[in-house]
């Protein structure tokens, strides 16, 4: 955590860099932050924490306080992704982390080879160099599908290609909710249930569900998100009051590999500040005690 800059203003909890699938360098993200006029970012790339050192970096020369982070995919029926926020500023990684990146790279491999059955060629070492040295992910995958012209558009890849049940789409390793909230606690992270609209849960069973979070160790509710309309904000809103959750804001910026939301996001939807990095970590400090 490097609380540098002006901590009133609006806080974003949740982006991406090339470090996994985001448009942007680290560095050219906290770049990107103090021009729109954030507080705080925190960097929550999927399952790697390798561009936070770059990030940290960039915000020291910048009115921008900044925060470590992670984003890993949790087994359920819906989709179901886990922030892990380093709220404390300790230098804990968590351990597990190692190994998601290992199954990134297998399911990657599969994905490389199914398609090649299909008859779409591709190269691993020009898959590398679109991810920029980051993780390799289906973003990447259908950036080189584009240049080598076997679809004239994002879409048409993932509808047709890349999509969950697709031909091209292989399954990801995921860890159960438990697993996830204790790999987190167990590092001194604070963990949040990101863009929880995206679990399809009906509105009567999200009570026992996140009643099953909350004894697993879960301190954050991400409220404000760009796939929450204003009903599903001010349910999630309730949920995080009657659960004692830390309501957060993000907007899951990716930059030009999903262009319709802008880094300014939380600017425009969100009331949320810094306070929201400091509650999670008296919630931190109060379980530890």
């Amino acid at each position: 955590m490097n609380p540098t800059g002006d901590t009133t203003g609006k806080v974003d909890l949740h982006s991406h860099s090339t470090a996994s699938d985001g448009g942007l360098t680290p560095a050219a993200l906290a770049a990107a932050a103090t021009k729109v006029g954030l507080a705080g970012l925190a960097l929550t790339d999927h399952d790697t924490v390798d561009g936070l050192p770059e990030f940290f970096a960039a915000a020291r020369d910048r009115d921008l306080s900044v925060v470590g982070g992670v984003e890993i995919s949790l087994e359920h029926s819906g989709t179901m992704h886990l922030l892990g926020l380093n709220v404390t500023g300790g230098p804990e990684v968590p351990a597990a982390l190692g190994r998601l990146k290992v199954f990134r790279v297998e399911r990657n491999l599969k994905i490389l080879d199914l398609l090649g059955r299909q008859g779409y060629y591709l190269s691993w070492e020009k898959l590398q160099n679109i991810s920029g040295g980051g993780q390799i992910g289906r973003p990447h995958f259908a950036a080189l599908l584009l240049e080598k012209g076997y679809f004239k558009t994002r879409e048409d890849v993932f509808d047709k290609l890349l999509g969950k049940g697709r031909p091209g789409y292989v399954n990801k390793v995921r860890l159960s909710p438990e697993e996830g909230l204790a790999m987190v606690r167990e590092a001194g992270w604070a963990p949040v249930l990101a863009h929880p609209v995206s679990l399809a849960l009906e509105p009567g069973l999200w009570p026992p569900f996140l009643a099953r979070l909350v004894d697993g160790g879960l301190l954050g509710l991400e409220v404000h998100h760009p796939s929450h309309g204003p009903e599903q904000a001010a349910f999630f809103q309730k949920m995080a009051r009657q659960f004692n959750l830390t309501a957060t804001a993000g907007s899951d910026f990716h930059g030009a590999h999903k262009p319709a939301i802008g880094l300014d996001w939380v600017r425009q939807n969100s009331p949320l500040d810094w306070q929201m990095v400091e509650n999670l970590r008296s919630k931190l400090g109060q379980a530890a005690a």
